[in-house]
């Protein structure tokens, strides 16, 4: 019986040719971590939203303005996702705040470009400075490479 670094048994793999086992292959759960982590296509992150003084009842009615028929919520979220920031939910804990956010950036955008998206007219503060974000990656690798939801980008 082999035990890796983890103590679990490490997995077994077999190289085959046409569905045919050629032989086993012993690799230890510690490797498959770090395909997870080579291979991911995109980041996950929390943003934080705190409401800067006086802007949350503004910011809320143009959400719900946005999010109404024909206020170009589709259109905002087909365009972030092509720049490649996509948000997966929202949760507001009251009305003035805070909001907490999960979003996915494509692989091949930095955490500052990020931030840039997030404080800028595209983002969520809908361009009126109405936002305090606080942007924190998430290391998915403490998770055995589990993200929060199912990648958009892959």
């Amino acid at each position: 019986m082999t035990v890796d670094r983890w103590g679990l048994l490490a997995p077994f793999f077999y190289l085959g040719i046409q569905n045919k086992l050629i032989f086993p292959l012993l690799i230890s759960s510690s490797f498959i971590i770090s395909t997870k982590i080579i291979f991911m296509a995109s980041t996950f992150y929390i943003v934080h939203h705190e409401f800067k003084a006086g802007k949350a009842q503004k910011w809320w009615e143009t959400a719900y303005a946005a999010m109404s028929p024909g206020g170009g919520w589709d259109d905002a979220v087909a365009a972030n996702k092509e720049k490649g920031f996509f948000n997966h939910s929202a949760n507001a804990v009251t009305k003035t705040g805070p909001v907490y956010c999960f979003w996915e950036v494509k692989e091949g955008i930095s955490a500052e470009d990020f931030q840039e998206f997030i404080d800028g007219p595209s983002g969520p503060g809908f361009g009126q400075d109405a936002l305090m974000n606080i942007c924190k990656p998430i290391d998915t690798s403490l998770m055995n490479g589990q993200t929060p939801y199912p990648p958009v980008f892959s």
